[in-house]
């Protein structure tokens, strides 16, 4: 009787496991096709790559889930150990990408800083959309330029704000020369204050009404703060993966007990 409602108990843990692994597989699979089939995300190899991995991933766990979920309900050992090797596949590929993204980690903190540090000085002003990014990024994390205020000098945007003078003056009361950052930059929201805090000299850093800080160790600051939950359900997800792999296998090695649906 203690051996029956064992079994009982690894079946129902099974079935209630597989049914969650179900959902996030389809969830997966829906992502990734729809994004494929957008085609925005998917405008490189890269964003392809990924892409791709995650639809396999995905397939994989939907489709060892519910081979597992009809193994546990029929007590098949066949479908059960087709489910373990699939998801067993599923599993080392979660494992891989964790590995992955932690020996890369360095890496992809420099790509931002890299991509942030671009789109400063030649996308903004041109790229709607990353012109956006940005002002949303320095009015929210209160920052300017990817490493200070003066990133912008550079620019293509800054360049167009400031005329420069036809004639080149070197004397003693020539003017400095001057850049402009955006209005994002300004700690004031006053139009007024911003038009004149948002004008620096050539030779400073930053000014008085302009945020001194560089966005990209702010950006990465708020993103791995951000990650902290989707890092923690990865972390439960790859041990509950663990547990239904073993349950699923613990099943398929061992027959069902002759009184397991005996009233």
């Amino acid at each position: 009787m203690g051996m029956s409602r064992c079994y009982s108990l690894m079946k129902y843990l099974l079935i209630v496991f597989n049914i969650i692994f179900m959902f996030v597989g389809l969830g997966c699979v829906t992502f990734a096709s729809w994004a494929l089939w957008e085609g925005s995300a998917a405008e490189t190899a890269s964003g392809r790559a990924a892409l791709g991995a995650v639809l396999a991933w995905g397939l994989a766990l939907l489709v060892g889930a519910a081979l597992a979920l009809g193994g546990a309900v029929r007590s098949s050992c066949a479908l059960l150990g087709a489910a373990c090797a699939l998801l067993a596949l599923a599993a080392a590929a979660e494992a891989a990408a964790a590995c992955w993204g932690a020996a890369h980690l360095p890496r992809l903190h420099r790509a931002l800083r890299d991509t942030l540090s671009l789109t400063v000085r030649q996308h903004y002003g041109l790229l709607p959309s990353r012109t956006q990014i940005i002002d949303a990024i320095q009015e929210g994390l209160e920052c300017c330029g990817a490493d200070s205020a003066r990133d912008w000098q550079e620019s293509w945007w800054s360049q167009r704000q400031v005329p420069s003078s036809p004639v080149l003056d070197l004397s003693v009361s020539a003017p400095a020369l001057h850049y402009s950052v955006p209005a994002s930059c300004c700690k004031s929201r006053e139009v007024a204050a911003c038009e004149a805090a948002r004008v620096l000299a050539g030779a400073s850093g930053a000014g008085r009404g302009v945020h001194g800080a560089g966005c990209a160790g702010r950006v990465l600051w708020a993103l791995q703060h951000a990650a902290r939950l989707p890092l923690s359900l990865g972390a439960l997800m790859l041990a509950l993966h663990a547990l239904t792999l073993l349950l699923t296998l613990a099943l398929a090695l061992r027959p069902a007990p002759p009184n397991a649906y005996k009233a």
